[in-house]
């Protein structure tokens, strides 16, 4: 069977058909010139990847879970089309239409996370059990690490309530002082945490302008040292990488950052409780004790393509220009929500 780049989204597999004894063709499934492989040229890196999934009746259809969590195929139709044959050479006995379900070791660390959230908002806010996160692993799961250079520029956005056009200073624009530093979706009330984007509009979405608000943005920079350490909640590895040592841990890491990721990112509406708040800020003293990193960076979900970056101190950055910024356009879009029974 020949297997076409222009099957999958994913980079690193369509970078090793490329990089293969190829061959083009024209493509059955959407008429384009594409290169391709002999399905057996991809076998050995599918084997790993569709080992953490097992039979399970109660579980989704397995290329629906491929797709939902991996997003590795152009559409539905080349993933079940590629699974089968792929299942069907390495003799392993699933259909891309059976129910399966992550294998147990899996399953329980990355469902851990909800229990958690549970646990910290309803029972114990104070002594969580932490050796049960170090069993799980959790402390190797968060070793996906970016840095932050002194050529990387990143923005904050403080609003102007009074209206006054005037610069708020350059040291206004830092964490508040502990006494008057609120909870966050990263830091609990009275530990300050710098939360910054890596661009001008996604600090003014994160920040909930309204029309004709003045604000001031503030520019950082690092200081005194070569570059910062943070936790990468945007990164997206392959499972394909050659790089993978073990694939279990592998998917472990890549859907438990998922989900904290969808929490991180996840705006907090007014009649929310701040109790929503605390399984990230846990997660992120979590992060500042056991891995030692200097903050984390996530994505937007209020601007697409923003970056979020919190970092839990100032003490390695400085804001180095100020500028006054007037909101003049708001576009707002609503969808209908679908109501159960009508």
């Amino acid at each position: 069977m020949k297997i076409y780049a222009c099957y999958f989204n994913d980079e690193e597999i369509k970078r090793i058909i490329s990089s293969s004894v190829s061959q083009k063709g024209k493509c059955a499934n959407c008429g384009l010139n594409s290169e391709y492989v002999e399905i057996e040229d991809l076998l050995e890196f599918f084997f790993d990847f569709l080992s953490v999934f097992t039979k399970d009746d109660e579980g989704i259809p397995l290329y629906i879970l491929i797709q939902q969590d991996w997003d590795i195929f152009s559409d539905n139709f080349s993933c079940q089309d590629v699974l089968n044959a792929v299942l069907q050479s390495l003799k392993i006995n699933l259909t891309a239409m059976d129910r399966v379900a992550y294998i147990p070791e899996i399953k329980e660390c990355i469902e851990y996370w909800d229990i958690l959230k549970d646990d910290i908002k309803w029972n114990s806010r104070f002594l969580s059990n932490i050796e049960h996160l170090i069993e799980l692993e959790w402390d190797k799961l968060f070793g996906f690490y970016s840095t932050i250079d002194k050529d990387r520029h990143l923005y904050r956005a403080r609003i102007h309530h009074d209206g006054n056009k005037n610069p708020l200073g350059l040291d206004e624009m830092l964490c508040p002082p502990r006494e008057k530093t609120v909870a966050g979706r990263a830091n609990p009330q009275g530990i300050p945490y710098l939360y910054m984007c890596n661009e001008i509009d996604t600090t003014l979405y994160e920040t909930r302008v309204s029309y004709l608000d003045v604000v001031s943005v503030g520019i950082f920079r690092i200081k005194d040292i070569d570059e910062l350490k943070i936790v990468d909640f945007t990164l997206c590895q392959s499972p394909f990488s050659t790089e993978i040592a073990n694939m279990v841990d592998f998917v472990k890491g890549k859907l438990l950052r998922q989900r904290i990721s969808g929490d991180l990112s996840k705006p907090i509406r007014r009649f929310d409780s701040e109790l929503e708040y605390v399984p990230t800020q846990f997660i992120c003293e979590f992060i500042r004790n056991i891995s030692g990193a200097q903050g984390i960076q996530f994505n937007s979900s209020l601007h697409q393509g923003g970056v979020n970056v919190v970092l839990f101190s100032n003490d390695n950055i400085q804001c180095i220009d100020e500028q006054i910024h007037q909101v003049t356009k708001i576009e707002i879009k609503s969808s209908i929500i679908d109501i159960p029974g009508t």
